[in-house]
């Protein structure tokens, strides 16, 4: 019974007003994005013919745009590699998306603080592309792309201007970064996004937006929920002495533990957040908790297996050995800076 009150109690303490307001935000802009940018303009980016430092650094990013929740990163990779994308670009979108996503980026810094946040979202872009470069220069030799440069050539159309499309994003952006902090002039970005919304939106896309931020929540909502529970109960549990035993130091033996065990656990969409969160109240250390946070979103055992079928056994781990180590070494290099 203790337990799971602990698991309850979380929950409680986890679900305030300002959490529950930036969430939905996020929910609300992820959808956005899902339903209004242009994935297209940044696939061909990926092509054969695309230039290689600007495909590295699109794809590095990219995962803003394209994988709006994890889940998404792998059928997503698949299919990119199917089409004839080079193995370093690929691997360089596999890595950052879990990590760049806005509902990542949001709970890091809402939950961790902005220390962490900068050093999960700035790492992940750095770490993708060394990771993505790595990756080629390995396997050069033998990579070979039979793709026709076409399939990377997607046009999409909209009918409304840039500056409109841009001013739609950055009002709710703006009304997350307010939300967080001060609900009162989220008011105000919202007045002024519904004037947007009438006047440069139709009835069909806002259903449309509508829809995917339903399919986005109802997928993510539940396992964070349960991520957050799994959390209290893992406080209630596990002996404060050993986690500051094994994590509670900036040792390059204790950010590789936390590199590995990130690496073949199983994280849900966010949950890795609050798992965190829980480990750092029992005394792992900020270094080490980022490379768990860098580690554990882009790999797991369930989805090695994808990724072995898709890249093969030998690439799969050569990515693997390359993810714990660089993760595990930027973990160190954070626990210098931050505390």
């Amino acid at each position: 019974m203790h337990i799971i009150m602990a698991g309850w109690e979380a929950l409680v303490n986890y679900l305030t007003f300002h959490r529950l307001l930036s969430l939905t935000i996020a929910f609300f802009l992820s959808g956005a994005i899902a339903t209004f940018m242009s994935q297209g303009a940044v696939i061909k980016y990926f092509g054969p013919n695309a230039k290689k430092g600007l495909s590295y650094l699109v794809a590095s990013v990219s995962g803003a745009i394209l994988a709006v929740c994890s889940c998404s990163v792998l059928p997503m990779f698949a299919s990119i590699r199917k089409k004839g994308a080079g193995l370093g670009p690929a691997v360089t979108f596999l890595f950052a998306g879990p990590a760049i996503n806005v509902l990542a980026i949001t709970f890091t810094f809402s939950l961790l603080g902005v220390d962490i946040g900068l050093v999960r979202v700035i790492s992940a872009v750095i770490l993708s592309m060394l990771i993505g470069v790595a990756m080629f220069l390995i396997y050069r030799k033998h990579e070979t792309v039979d793709a026709k440069p076409d399939m990377f050539d997607v046009k999409e159309e909209s009918a409304r201007k840039t500056w409109q499309s841009l001013l739609f994003f950055l009002l709710l952006l703006g009304m997350l970064i307010s939300g967080v902090r001060n609900p009162l002039p989220t008011l105000v970005f919202l007045g002024l996004l519904l004037v947007v919304l009438a006047l440069y939106f139709t009835k069909d896309e806002l259903w449309e937006w509508t829809k995917a931020t339903y399919n986005l929540a109802k997928k993510i909502v539940p396992l964070f929920i349960i991520g957050i529970f799994i959390a209290g109960i893992l406080t209630a549990i596990i002996p404060p002495e050993d986690m500051v035993r094994f994590v509670g130091s900036n040792t390059l033996g204790a950010n590789l533990m936390a590199s590995v065990f990130g690496a073949f656990m199983y994280f849900a969409t966010l949950t890795e957040i609050p798992i965190v969160e829980s480990f750092m109240s029992l005394g792992m250390i900020k270094g080490p908790a980022t490379a768990l946070l860098l580690a554990g979103p882009s790999l797991s055992l369930p989805n090695m297996i994808v990724i072995g079928r898709v890249m093969g056994l030998k690439r799969t781990a050569t990515y693997v050995f390359i993810v714990v180590i660089l993760s595990a070494l930027i973990g160190l290099f954070a626990g210098l800076f931050i505390y």
